[in-house]
């Protein structure tokens, strides 16, 4: 049954309730209807219903319509605008709040309550199966890499940024899928290359206008520093035309904008941070066959970090090591994003899109690190080492889609090629004082200039033709070719007392490389699509060359061949309009690093020296991926994530822990205690992951409750002192959220999360650990009589079975009061303080096949923060 909302004028009404009842079950099914008023419930049995749609300000329309054998189109249904007032207008039927189409998951927004002031991000993650951990947005257990906005790019590949700077107030729907690329889209066949993505859709009647916020916050904490915030998000909205300026300045760790890490350098993950960004976003439609998009960021960070560490190796039961660090490290980066997008409809049968971007950012750095190992009471080796330097780093990236489609439906034919260069140029001083307790003779000084340059290139051209293959199949062929070409340069001298500068080359620690690899693959694949199923199979056969070249510190050469064969698998069952299966397995390969190639000492912590091996091979990956989605009655929604996967040859770590003096390559000297890594290939890697989440309306409290339960097994082998160890890291967890709907004045979520993990380790199981995490969080936020604010934020954290003085719980709570002022509230003044308690904190664990860790940084703690914000609401049709 299908049919077209309409108001008096003919105007579409998007976001309308639809809901039948009767038929020979008594069912009873909803949905809304579409940007264009259309509406469409299928698998209708024959009987009589009763056909309801509501619209927030129109009158109830009721009919009546019976079966028979064959669909109904009711065709267009008229609705009055409601006579009585806004205030006076009764909603009669529950906004269907969810439903499924294919395997796309669509909420509607009108059903989950948000305060005026909320952004997508509040939004979202009232949704079932949306979660924001920090910066990463998570949705059915995955994360998220794109957010769009009416299907297009919205700050590029930025999502917190996107879900951060656009009002929850203009958005109609919110769609949760596995994106396809471009050229997959054209095609239609799926080969596992998707990306989680949400697609954001604006109410038609926010289309037109200027929204936004206008902000400004100053304070100071007890040790009278002062603390600030200015920033301000304006959009501008003209039919295609979008224009969105987000910018900021404050002291106060907050960041509107995502930040790249290109240098491999510390920019800002921990301690406190000074930020400036400034960020453009432009959108639009020129005349009926170009879409533009781009977009620009401009981000600076200046940050402070002490960071406290405690690493326990997995050694043998009789000779556990810890490594004990403190480094304190200031960071400065300034960092610019520049991403364009064409998309050219030549004509009905060609189109052409290009895709190019640009990252490009300057980092200084300066670190003070005292670090030290003991075993047992003793004390093995000590290093008071301070280093400082500077790198530039840029990735460049162009991608170039041209597509034809034949006469014949399902022949096409599309070339694609994608070009990537990724470089660094940077210089470190490395100033160090390395005691070693039981070989003094080793202890040394160390004053170095180390230069470094690697500039990488990725360039991969892929030719695809489809043909029909009888009603309901399609056959696709398929050849890519890659060239990758690198080199990496490392010079180091020591200070020369005489020359007072750095004029003695040190050969051991530099190293000149090159590498020029080539792959290709060729072959096919044949897909069926039917009403309920779709699956495809495919084979490829690809062809490796691996070749580097090492002139300094020693020369050497090496050239691999490798071929493998690349199944892939798909599955896509909809088992009804309500219910979806989606099954995808992969294979593939990945090149080594050239920096795991390279085969020099860094000597930058002189007890942990690391190193490559151009000896390595590419890993060989197998991944299995089931997805179930399911929308029930009442609006009730369940997501199932099941994930395995295998790897053949995988780069880990091979660590060399001396327990005597050993005199590396080169003629450099390991001491005992001390430590050298190195990437090697070693199969044995596996991952179980599995994530269910739950949904359903609370109606008692008026509220949505959402349930969450994940469990994992990973086991990742590595190397120590040439024993394998086999670290098998076992999780299970689960968490609950409860978010209101009752109403625009009062807005909660309260998210409980617990999480148990242990880990077990083959070649000593003295070390295997327990580890409880608990997190209780509470945002609160009520509009009181008179426009007064009230608004607090509570987490309660709860940490066990992590080492010492890491075992802390503590509780971070914020609390505001403010009022909102001027006619239509569009202004708020609001005293906040932050971390009432003072009981802020960062801690860490993580777990390798090498060693155990717990890390504690520095933090912002209690200040008090006055702040005006002005809200920007112009819309018009």
């Amino acid at each position: 049954m299908q049919g077209i909302v309409l108001d008096l004028k003919n105007n579409a009404l998007p976001g309308a309730s639809v809901v039948i009842t009767g038929g020979s079950d008594s069912m009873k099914a909803g949905t809304a209807t579409d940007d264009k008023g259309r509406f469409s419930i299928s698998n209708l049995r024959a009987g009589k219903y009763q056909l309801r749609i509501s619209f927030l300000g129109f009158e109830t329309q009721k009919t009546s319509f019976r079966i028979i054998d064959a669909n109904v189109d009711i065709g267009k249904i008229i609705l009055k605008e409601a006579v009585n007032s806004l205030d006076e207008v009764k909603v009669v039927e529950k906004i269907i709040a969810a439903t499924q189409k294919g395997d796309t998951t669509e909420f509607n927004a009108n059903a989950y309550k948000t305060n005026p002031d909320a952004d997508a991000a509040d939004l979202v993650k009232k949704m079932p199966g949306v979660t924001l951990e920090g910066k990463a947005v998570k949705a059915q257990g995955e994360s998220v890499t794109k957010v769009l906005i009416d299907g297009k790019p919205f700050f590029g590949n930025d999502p917190y940024g996107s879900l951060r700077n656009l009002p929850a107030e203009i958005i109609d729907k919110v769609q949760v899928y596995n994106e396809k690329n471009d050229q997959e889209q054209f095609t239609g066949f799926n080969e596992g290359n998707t990306t989680k993505t949400i697609n954001i859709i604006t109410k038609p009647d926010k289309r037109n206008g200027s929204f936004g916020k206008l902000y400004a916050g100053y304070g100071d904490e007890e040790d009278n520093t002062a603390r600030y915030l200015v920033g301000g998000i304006v959009n501008n909205f003209n039919g295609n035309e979008r224009i969105t300026v987000t910018a900021q300045t404050n002291n106060v760790n907050m960041q509107n904008l995502s930040d790249q890490n290109l240098t491999g350098m510390n920019s800002g993950g921990a301690g406190t941070s000074v930020t400036k960004s400034i960020g453009i976003n432009y959108n639009n439609k020129i005349g009926k066959k170009i879409d533009v998009n781009g977009s620009y960021s401009f981000n600076e960070n200046d940050n402070s970090s002490l960071i406290i560490t405690r690493r326990q190796y997995v050694l043998a039961a009789d000779s556990g090591q810890i490594y004990n660090e403190t480094n304190n490290s200031w960071n400065n980066s300034y960092s610019h994003r520049l991403y364009f997008r064409i998309n050219y409809a030549i004509d009905s049968m060609n189109s052409l899109l290009i895709d190019p971007q640009l990252a490009l950012q300057k980092n200084y750095s300066n670190s003070s690190l005292l670090g030290n190992t003991s075993q047992a009471a003793d004390t093995l080796n000590r290093t008071i080492n301070n280093s400082n330097g500077n790198i530039l780093g840029y990735v460049f990236s162009g991608n170039v889609l041209y597509r034809h489609k034949f006469r014949k439906p399902g022949r096409t034919f599309s070339v694609n090629v994608n070009a990537s260069n990724n470089h660094n140029n940077g210089i470190n001083y490395l100033n160090a004082q390395n005691i070693f307790y039981t070989n003094p003779a080793a202890s040394d000084t160390l004053n170095q200039k180390i230069n470094t340059l690697s500039n990488n290139w990725n360039i991969i051209g892929n030719a695809t033709y489809t043909e029909p293959a009888g009603k309901k199949g399609q056959l696709m062929l398929q050849y890519s070719y890659a060239v990758q070409p690198g080199n990496s340069i490392r010079n180091t001298n020591n200070f020369s007392v005489t020359d007072g500068a750095y004029t003695i080359p040190d050969d051991s620690l530099s190293n000149t490389f090159s590498s020029n690899n080539t792959i290709q693959k060729i072959g096919g694949s044949y897909q069926y699509n039917a009403k309920k199923v779709t699956f495809s199979l495919g084979i490829y056969y690809q062809v490796a060359e691996l070749y580097n070249r090492q002139t300094i510190p020693y020369t050497s050469t090496v050239n691999k061949l490798f071929d493998n064969l690349l199944p892939v698998a798909s599955l896509q069952y909809k088992i009804s309009d309500k219910q979806n299966l989606h099954i995808n397995y992969t294979a593939a390969t990945n090149s080594p690093s050239v920096t795991q190639l390279q085969s020099v000492i860094n000597n930058i912590n002189s007890l942990q020296l690391s190193t490559g091996n151009p000896d390595l091979r590419q890993p060989y990956f197998h991944n299995l991926t089931l997805r179930y989605s399911s929308i029930g009655k009442n609006s009730n929604t369940f997501f199932a994530t099941i994930n395995g996967s295998y790897t053949q040859h995988l780069i880990s770590n091979k660590s060399i822990i001396a327990d005597s003096n050993i005199t590396l390559r080169g003629g450099i000297l390991l001491p005992k205690g001390s430590q050298l890594n190195m990437p090697v290939n070693i199969d044995g890697a596996w991952t179980i992951y599995g994530n269910l989440s739950y949904g359903i309306p609370f109606r008692a409290i008026k509220s949505n409750l959402n349930f969450t339960l994940y469990t994992g097994v990973n086991n990742t082998p590595g190397i120590i002192n040439e024993a394998i160890n086999n670290s098998r890291n076992e999780n299970v967890g689960g968490g609950l959220t409860i978010s209101s709907n009752i109403n625009e004045q009062i807005d909660f979520t309260l998210t409980s999360n617990a999480s148990y993990n242990t880990t077990q380790n083959s070649i000593n199981t003295a070390v295997n650990t327990r580890y409880f995490n608990h997190t209780d969080n509470l945002a609160f936020n009520w509009i009181l009589p008179a426009a007064f604010v009230f608004n607090t934020q509570m987490n309660f954290v709860v940490n066990s079975g992590l080492s010492g003085a890491f075992n802390q719980n503590f509780l971070l709570w914020n609390i505001s009061v403010g009022k909102k002022i001027f006619k239509k509230r569009q202004g708020d003044i609001r005293l906040t303080v932050y971390d009432l308690l003072k009981q802020n904190n960062s801690i860490q664990h993580s777990v390798t096949e090498s060693f155990i860790s717990d890390t504690r940084s520095n933090i912002l703690q209690r200040y008090l923060m006055l702040t005006f914000t002005y809200n920007i609401r112009d819309f018009h049709k």
